[in-house]
């Protein structure tokens, strides 16, 4: 099939996407991918031109969550076949975007049978012919890793289930003011001193339940340093949207708040649950927090976190 025959396949196939604004753009996903928060989809400033995919895909593509991402699939096809040169590295990344390991949420898997028919004579397309000599190679193995039958490193559902269900084992972290219980999963940090901040952190990241990346962290403040509705106020801006607050029982500890919500750490369209554990102790606030993506699974497991937390110093 040649060049033009694929690119105009592409836009049927994501029609639907391509049409719809998407819910972060390579110019928001460009700012993301800087630290910064991502602007809103602005139809002249983010008018797909040659030039804005070269000035953003590079970089912004790895952010893109699966709707923005599909969106943005028939156009960054179309540029790779127009500039072999590719001196952006566009198409690199457009490649690097069809290879495993899937991210999380999926993108790969939300492709409907003629979405990776597309993508793979797109591949194919290259993998086989001159045009784009210097990604051959990638995408060779995109084909063998993910989209040619009996790929090497695309998981089937049963896989996916078995590797979900698997029991969760999990390792108790006692330090001097607080006792945590955390998946064994999670790989800590150690804990750390913020000397400008007078506080002292330890985080521990890594994957829940099989695929869903989740973060826990523990921060210890001096008393004298904030008082409690003082933190609580600080801990808000972490949510967005609507945030709950209740007083609850942390063994230890005379006084303790939850805090539970949703924040935004991407994209507009991948928010993640936050729950936040404030408990006073003698001499200090210890702050817990978990950030994970909100599934059924994972929030069991969440809340197997959240209860095991203690305070030791009171």
């Amino acid at each position: 099939m040649g060049t033009a025959a694929i690119v105009r396949r592409a836009w049927t196939a994501f029609r639907a996407d391509a049409i719809a604004a998407p819910p972060l753009t390579l110019r928001g996903a460009n700012a993301v991918d800087g630290y910064d928060q991502p602007p809103p989809f602005d139809p002249a400033a983010d008018h797909p031109t040659d030039a804005y995919v070269e000035a953003f895909a590079f970089w912004g593509i790895t952010h893109l969550d699966a709707r923005s991402w599909r969106h943005y699939v028939p156009r960054l096809i179309d540029y790779a076949f127009r500039h072999p040169r590719d001196p952006a590295m566009v198409t690199e990344a457009l490649i690097r975007s069809l290879r495993p390991p899937d991210r999380y949420p999926p993108r790969l898997a939300t492709l409907d049978a003629d979405q990776e028919c597309v993508v793979r004579t797109f591949l194919e397309a290259v993998a086989l012919g001159d045009a784009l000599p210097y990604v051959q190679a990638d995408a060779q193995q995109a084909l063998e890793e993910w989209w040619l039958p009996n790929p090497r490193c695309r998981p089937t559902a049963g896989e996916t289930a078995v590797l979900r269900a698997a029991p969760v084992a999990h390792h108790l972290f006692v330090r001097d003011v607080y006792r945590l219980s955390v998946p064994e999963t999670l790989t800590g940090s150690g804990s750390r001193a913020i000397l400008q901040e007078s506080r002292r952190i330890e985080t521990f990241g890594g994957y829940l339940c099989g695929d869903a990346p989740t973060v826990v962290a523990v921060t210890v403040t001096p008393r004298g340093q904030r008082s409690m509705p003082e933190a609580v106020r600080a801990a808000a801006v972490s949510f967005v949207g609507a945030m709950s607050s209740r007083s609850i029982v942390v063994t230890g500890s005379r006084r303790a708040v939850r805090l539970d919500g949703m924040t935004q750490v991407g994209g507009p369209a991948e928010p993640q649950r936050l729950a936040m554990v404030l408990a006073v102790a003698a001499d200090a606030l210890v702050i817990l927090s978990v950030r994970w993506w909100p599934r059924d699974d994972v929030s069991r497991e969440v809340e197997r976190i959240l209860d095991s937390f203690d305070i030791i110093e009171s």
